[in-house]
């Protein structure tokens, strides 16, 4: 039971629906959504799309998508990877010739093929129940309208401004006035919500083919990039048998590797072998979370 003397937030409960994002904009859609008829799925991908645009420091519909859901409410888990593939042309030899020990995050060598807006339309299509347009009309809205930038969306977005300066195209969009949005000024993104509205209309082919991802192409390959339209047209992704665990009375699920999941399980494992008392922002309790949390992530390594 939660201590009400204390500055900390009650277990939220619903009747009938919940949704929980890092943004309140996007859990705000998302809410929104199923309000409308919407379905969690529906909500889901509204609330993701959101947030590809307004936590741009976190998300874009340039990366991945990993899922997890179950059928009308079924006991039934199902994963669902969408994680983006390197290029077809992109092997070990080849970045062993060029004496490369490891991939810079600013190289066109470590940009994936997109698998988010695959992702997207497949599970809409599966699972989904509003009209696609529907769907992705809150995030155009807020890259045409403009959103108010959140603290934490400044720092993390400030916190990358060396990066973004260093690309003229990045530095144009995520730097008006040569620096990352402050907090509480409005950012727009009317090229993205340009590219959101043509996949609305046309679905996943306006990203994988066609002017979006030519110029994808163009851009990666001006940069010394090995990437295809055939890399585009092709990519997909699949669903996957989740992982679990057990933990203090409850089955954890997570997508398998190559998604990052199995690091959350590791962490349960280590933890499960500990009593949790006291207080959870104790030095104790803070201690023993970083430890297993570092231990997991060096099995991972």
């Amino acid at each position: 039971m939660r201590n009400f003397e204390k500055p900390t937030r009650s277990v939220v409960v619903s009747r009938e629906a919940m949704a929980a994002t890092s943004h309140p904009s996007a859990t705000l859609t998302a809410v929104e959504i199923m309000a409308a008829g919407g379905n969690a799925m529906d909500a889901a991908i509204a609330a993701c799309a959101v947030q590809c645009v307004v936590e741009p420091a976190s998300t874009g519909i340039g990366g991945d998508c990993f899922a997890l859901l179950s059928r009308n409410g079924s006991g039934e888990v199902i994963g669902y990877n969408g994680s983006g593939r390197t290029p077809a042309a992109l092997t070990i030899d080849w970045f062993v010739e060029r004496g490369m020990a490891e991939v810079a995050r600013n190289s066109p060598g470590s940009v994936t093929v997109p698998g988010a807006i695959d992702a997207w339309t497949r599970l809409h299509a599966d699972h989904g129940h509003m009209p696609f347009d529907q769907i992705l009309a809150p995030a155009i809205r807020f890259a045409e309208e403009g959103y108010a930038i959140s603290p934490r969306v400044h720092r993390d977005w400030a916190l990358e401004e060396e990066l973004l300066a260093s690309d003229v195209t990045a530095k144009r969009i995520f730097l008006p006035n040569g620096r990352a949005p402050r907090v509480g000024e409005v950012h727009r993104q009317p090229e993205l919500a340009a590219t959101l509205r043509l996949i609305a209309r046309k679905g996943r082919e306006a990203f994988y083919t066609g002017p979006v991802a030519e110029d994808m192409v163009a851009y990666l390959g001006g940069l010394g990039g090995l990437h295809t339209l055939e890399d585009f047209a092709s990519a997909t992704g699949e669903y996957v048998t989740p992982i679990s665990t057990a933990f203090r009375g409850c089955d954890v699920f997570e997508c398998p590797p190559n998604g990052q999941g199995v690091i959350a399980l590791l962490i349960l494992n280590i933890l499960s072998r500990f009593e949790a008392h006291g207080d959870p922002q104790s030095a104790d309790r803070l201690h023993l979370e970083i430890e297993a949390t570092r231990l997991a992530y060096a099995a991972r390594d």
